[in-house]
């Protein structure tokens, strides 16, 4: 750490998506995800031709939250890089 000058604390990246927790989350378990990596499922999902209510029951989050990242996914084109 020293040697090369590195942080003692590593900020972890809030926009990082892990495609692995995504990927389990998409096949069934319930990963914990963070805000952009429920966003990415839920793109992935709908992608599927998947209602609101099933995404919601699938991932585990509530229904309402599928709506605002269906708005999201929407607005900001996200949800293209993992299928």
């Amino acid at each position: 750490m020293v040697l090369f000058g590195l942080p003692r604390e590593i900020e972890p990246d809030p926009i990082y998506v892990d495609v692995v927790a995504v990927e389990l989350a998409v096949a069934g378990h319930r990963p914990r995800l963070t805000p952009p990596e429920e966003a990415e499922a839920v793109a992935i999902l709908l992608r599927r031709g998947w209602s609101d209510t099933r995404i919601a029951e699938w991932l585990g989050i509530r229904p309402h939250r599928v709506v605002d990242l269906r708005s999201e996914v929407s607005a900001t084109g996200a949800g293209t890089a993992v299928a």
